[in-house]
């Protein structure tokens, strides 16, 4: 999707696009600027040699061709909304945004640069000039999508009503008869009118967690209940423990007295723990029935609620019992961020910055940059980090769903040491974020060591989940036992245990010729 910003002269077009195009990691653009440099001319002299009509045209042409772009955030010309085929191609892949002011101040703003404005030079009573223009332009600027006065607001503020106008952006999830949207920016008040729209049976269990339920709990009722659906909801024990065999036997026995059949519904409303559990129980009460996921943490956002992993934990080591068990529909609201622990954000970013480095080195860039805003809940920067790191997972899902060609395992990258941290701390210690965050330098590191990583790009990685507050090496506990537990890991095939390591930000690879020794080695350094 692309952004639009439409507007008069002196509104603040090309400085609110600037910004936020550095709040939403998208690529900035300004239709005039294209135009002087493909004329080598500035504004006024084309104007002056050719006349307005041939500059329309040029416009006609810059627009018709940045409208097959995606991902930019588009500054035009005052002029642009006066042909209806440039709003139509604007339209095609963008949302539209005007900002307006009144003439006092668009006067005020433009008064020094008359040489720059066209329309207005030669005219003595310019205020006049400019109140003409507007009236003969509104018709235009009202087909925007959402329209802004920047007459009393700063650039930030404008970029923060953007960007809190934006509308919900879906990503689909292309699994042939197993394919899911995951809709981002939709308001967990509008749960039942989603659910409504998929046409399914008449009774929802929701299951939750202490802590979420009170948050949010009766407002996922009431959507629910506001459609008609019958909902019973049950509360679990917060945290990694109740990722049990246990845990899963009560809910078998909660969904039986609620008579719950083969057309109901479980909705997740939670963190990690709240989607695997249930999206577990849900693939095999009844031999399956319908699983909803709404998560309310950074990590079940960006990693758990995308891809159909859905298990439970054994003492032995984590998620050993599971399946591949897709959702109905995703429903990522970042408002709901706001009220997260700032450790629970930075181990949801820890799941983020593991996505640049396996797929994305231009998100790795744009989070060294915006990371800190990331962890004080700037809205368009979790909004945009939420859509990266979705996208390269969806991605990497889509070309091996079942881990049966290897490549779902790069999602895994810091994982290996990270589940023998969690699995020694018996996964209390460390959260599973902060464990992964261990685990990326375990893996940097061990690849830095086998030549195939720079030391340079390895400092990149440790310095960035240091700026995010993310440890980078373990504490009290012991090396050997965590080494010990890495025989248990998933990913050990004929006694051969397998690591992803990074090759360059932006590209891993599955590698099973680690040595122990220097496995070893590297978790004696990890543990301290």
């Amino acid at each position: 999707m692309n952004i639009a910003l439409l507007g008069f002269m002196g509104t603040g077009k090309t400085a609110v696009a600037k910004e936020l195009a550095r709040h939403l990691g998208m690529k900035y653009i300004d239709t005039d600027e294209m135009i002087e440099k493909r004329e080598k001319l500035s504004i006024p002299e084309i104007f002056a040699r050719f006349g307005e009509d041939y500059f329309r045209k040029l416009e006609t042409e810059v627009v018709k061709e940045l409208s097959e772009f995606n991902n930019f955030v588009i500054s035009t010309g005052g002029g642009v909304p006066l042909r209806r085929e440039n709003i139509n191609a604007l339209k095609s892949k963008g949302y539209l945004v005007c900002l307006e002011a009144s003439p006092e101040v668009i006067l005020g703003r433009t008064k020094n640069y008359e040489g720059e404005r066209p329309l207005l030079a030669g005219f003595i009573d310019k205020k006049k000039r400019i109140q003409e223009l507007l009236e003969k332009r509104r018709l235009f600027y009202n087909q925007a999508d959402f329209i802004i006065d920047t007459s009393h607001l700063s650039v930030e503020d404008v970029v923060e009503k953007v960007i809190k106008s934006l509308p919900e952006e879906k990503l689909r999830v292309n699994l042939k008869e197993r394919s899911y949207p995951i809709f981002i920016g939709t308001s967990i008040d509008e749960v039942g009118k989603v659910t409504r729209d998929f046409s399914l049976g008449g009774k929802i269990l929701i299951i939750s967690d202490a802590n979420v339920f009170p948050l949010y709990g009766e407002k996922v009722r009431r959507s629910l209940e506001k459609e008609n659906f019958q909902v019973k909801f049950l509360q679990i024990s917060p945290g990694e423990r109740s990722k049990s065999l246990s845990r899963a036997r009560k809910i078998y026995d909660f969904c039986l007295r609620a008579n719950l059949d083969r057309t109901s519904s479980i909705l997740a409303l939670g963190g990690g723990v709240v989607g695997d559990l249930t999206g577990f129980v849900a693939a095999t009460f009844l031999r399956g029935i319908n699983f909803l996921m709404v998560p309310t943490t950074l990590l079940s956002q960006v990693d758990s609620s995308a891809g159909g992993k859905v298990g439970v934990n054994l003492p032995q080591g984590k998620n050993l019992i599971g399946a591949f068990y897709q959702p109905k529909f995703v429903l990522v609201d970042p408002l709901l961020l706001k009220t997260l622990s700032a450790r629970r954000m930075r181990e949801g970013v820890a799941e983020v910055v593991k996505c640049a480095i396996i797929n994305n080195s231009f998100f790795f860039s744009y989070l060294e940059e915006n990371i800190v805003k990331a962890l004080m809940c700037d809205l368009g920067v979790l909004r945009s980090l939420i859509k990266k790191a979705l996208e390269v997972k969806i991605k990497v899902v889509q070309e091996d769903e079942l881990e049966e060609k290897g490549i779902r395992q790069i999602l895994n990258f810091g994982h290996t040491i990270a589940h023998a941290i969690e699995a020694t701390s018996k996964y209390g210690r460390y959260t599973h974020g902060e464990a992964v965050a261990i685990g990326m330098v375990g893996a940097g590191r061990i690849g830095v060591e086998m030549g195939i990583f720079s030391s340079a790009s390895f400092f990149r990685v440790e310095n960035l989940l240091q700026k995010a507050k993310l440890p980078t090496r373990a504490r009290g506990l012991g090396a050997g036992k965590v080494f010990e537990a890495l025989k248990f890991d998933k990913k050990v095939r004929a006694g051969r245990l397998f690591f992803v390591l990074p090759e360059e930000i932006g590209k891993v690879s599955l590698r099973d010729d680690v040595p122990l020794n220097l496995v070893k080695k590297v978790i004696e350094e990890l543990i301290v």
